[in-house]
């Protein structure tokens, strides 16, 4: 019985770190003051022919394109809607746990970060944060990919 009550607690505990990582995107997505681009799956199997051309924000999607479920997009120039995305970029790895940081990139005022969120060997939702000056951009990339794949990804 104490095995049945405790596996419940673990369930109930890991269903609330993803609903909060849900939660963030969803609150990104309401606000009236930040852009957010979804694109899904269908439109992605339109772009094989021109795989060649797509770049999101600097990140080369080119060689995983095939492995891709959605894009999402949410970015702002606005100064409170940017802090909002600041801020709730940073509960993504203190909140959710699911989240890892990946590597951090310093270039002037610009910082770069981008958090995985792996399952078994695989990593399932990639998101690289841009915090400018100017402005502040999240993008998240969902699927199954490896670690080759992210390399891939992060190399430009």
């Amino acid at each position: 019985m104490k095995t049945k009550n405790w596996l419940i607690a673990v369930a109930i505990l890991l269903n609330a770190v993803s609903a909060s990582a849900q939660d963030l995107f969803e609150k990104l997505a309401d606000n009236e003051h930040i852009t957010s681009v979804y694109i899904s799956k269908t439109l992605l199997n339109m772009f094989p022919a021109m795989s060649d051309k797509i770049q999101v924000e600097g990140v080369d999607v080119e060689n995983v394109i095939h492995k891709l479920e959605q894009i999402d997009i949410y970015t702002s120039d606005n100064k409170e809607a940017a802090q909002f995305i600041r801020t709730e970029a940073k509960k993504l790895q203190s909140q959710s746990k699911s989240y890892e940081v990946l590597m951090k990139v310093k270039d002037g005022s610009e910082d770069v970060i981008f958090y995985a969120e792996k399952e078994k060997d695989r990593f399932k939702s990639l998101v690289m944060f841009v915090d400018s000056i100017d402005e502040c951009t999240l993008i998240r990339l969902m699927g199954s990919f490896t670690a080759e794949d992210v390399q891939k990804i992060t190399k430009k």
